[in-house]
């Protein structure tokens, strides 16, 4: 379904260096108070672990593969640990009617499985989006994210291994090879990195130095896993961070001052990136200029157009192609939940083609619309530098969703839970009460003193003095 997989890393590096990956994991586990932290964290770090285990992982059971169970172990300790949050649930009506369509399309088309697996794969990002927003209703967000940044040592240290070891994957046609320390594919080995440079752009109270370092190491992780689509992907992101989120701990005279500075450096890193790989973006330039083309039939297409965009473009033309071909029915609803995988046998790349085909023109309306009400939330932000550095990482992972398929994969579920948990939170909490739940607001403590030293009315007054009082 992915292409070729990729070489797991030689057991005599991989498994001390996940034993000691473990114990950093509980000892970030027991920095936090809450059973809702130390499930996200457990939850985040074992499925990008289990990833380098793919070989095992991937393996079926009663046709349910190891990756399906810790899926679903997963999804049954959030039920357990969040349970009084599952209220919340009902704020999510756009997420909630998506579901409904999902299980709809799945019934009618007669694809249970997949439509139990895909259910799942929802439940999965609702337990980090509820717990995330736990965590910072109950300390604030940086107690959270700082210690989540401890969940990305483990991809992070794979790929150095991988490079150190020579343990690459080489599929692309022009020759250039893959660096994705012994995941299955690239795609979902480059979200991870993904995530790690969100997740370290928004932490708190971190050092400049070490956050950079983060930063840096993301990125060049990215480049080493050689995905395109995570490269363009990013660069809304680092604009963010450069451009906003480096400004949000200056005093307020200095912000606009320093965002300047970072628009132009940003700027000048992007020119150079492009500059740099210009020769891996070559397809993309010409698919631009052959805009009025790009939607036709597939047997319309040339040998040489086929391998465009590494495929995608003709990938795209075949999935429309049939869907436009199913009955009204299919046309409104799809042709159900992971219909592709006996039709076409590799997934769309694009998650807007993708669910137009499984659920249909009513699901393809849906997933923009959560797209769109999670943008406009991080738009409501009061605080410029963070609503422009939230806004940039939405548009980022729309980006994402463009050329490959994140909700398909559990890295970029992960990836959208912790951004929209986080932007909920932020975008209707105020800073101070989110900071300290526990004190009472200096307004209302204020109001408070104000009504003890307000004197008595003068008639109140008399009575008293009548009454001896």
């Amino acid at each position: 379904m992915l292409e070729e997989a990729s070489r797991s890393l030689p057991p005599f590096a991989l498994h001390p260096t996940t034993v000691l990956l473990f114990a950093l994991l509980v000892r970030a586990c027991l920095k936090t108070p809450h059973a809702s932290g130390r499930l996200v964290l457990m939850a985040v770090w074992l499925r990008y672990v289990m990833q380098a285990y793919h070989e095992v992982t991937y393996t079926s059971f009663g046709g349910v593969s190891i990756n399906a169970m810790g899926t679903l172990a997963v999804v049954c300790a959030g039920v357990l640990v969040l349970r009084s949050h599952v209220g919340q649930l009902i704020r999510f009506p756009v997420i909630l009617t998506l579901m409904a369509v999902i299980v709809t399309s799945g019934l009618i088309n007669g694809v249970i499985g997949p439509t139990i697996e895909t259910l799942l794969k929802w439940g999965y990002f609702f337990v980090v989006l509820l717990a995330v927003r736990d965590c910072i209703l109950r300390d604030g967000d940086a107690r959270i994210l700082g210690l989540l940044l401890w969940a990305f040592a483990p991809p992070l240290i794979y790929q150095a291994l991988s490079l150190v070891l020579g343990v690459a994957k080489a599929t692309e046609s022009d020759g250039s090879v893959s660096y994705i320390g012994g995941y299955y594919h690239e795609a979902a080995f480059s979200v991870v990195l993904v995530t790690c440079f969100v997740v370290a752009s928004l932490a708190p109270r971190i050092n400049l130095t070490f956050r950079l370092f983060l930063l840096v190491a993301s990125l060049a992780g990215i480049f080493a896993a050689n995905y395109r689509t995570s490269l363009i992907a990013v660069a809304p992101v680092a604009f963010g961070y450069f451009v906003f989120g480096i400004a949000r701990g200056a005093s307020r005279t200095r912000r606009v001052i320093i965002s300047m500075i970072g628009l132009v450096m940003t700027v000048c890193g992007l020119l150079a990136a492009n500059i740099a790989l210009s020769q891996r973006m070559n397809d993309i330039n010409r698919v631009a200029a052959d805009t009025p083309q790009l939607v036709r039939a597939p047997e319309e297409f040339t040998v040489a157009e086929q391998k465009l965009l590494s495929g995608r473009l003709y990938i795209w033309n075949r999935y429309l192609d049939a869907y436009s071909t199913g009955s009204d029915e299919q046309l409104l609803l799809g042709f159900g939940p992971d219909s592709w995988v006996d039709t076409f046998g590799v997934y769309a790349h694009n998650t807007i083609v993708s669910y137009l085909y499984e659920f249909g023109m009513v699901g393809a309306l849906l997933i923009v619309m959560v797209w769109i009400g999670m943008l406009a939330r991080a738009m409501r932000i009061r605080d410029w530098t963070l609503r422009g550095q939230l806004v940039c990482i939405h548009i980022g992972f729309i980006l994402l969703n463009m050329a490959t398929m994140p909700f398909w994969q559990m890295e970029g579920l992960i990836l959208y839970g912790l951004l929209c948990g986080y932007t909920i939170c932020i975008s209707t909490v105020p800073n101070e009460a989110r900071r300290k739940p526990k004190q009472a607001p200096l307004l209302a403590t204020y109001l408070r003193a104000a009504r003890r030293m307000r004197p008595e009315p003068p008639e109140q007054l008399e009575t008293s003095r009548r009454t001896g009082g």
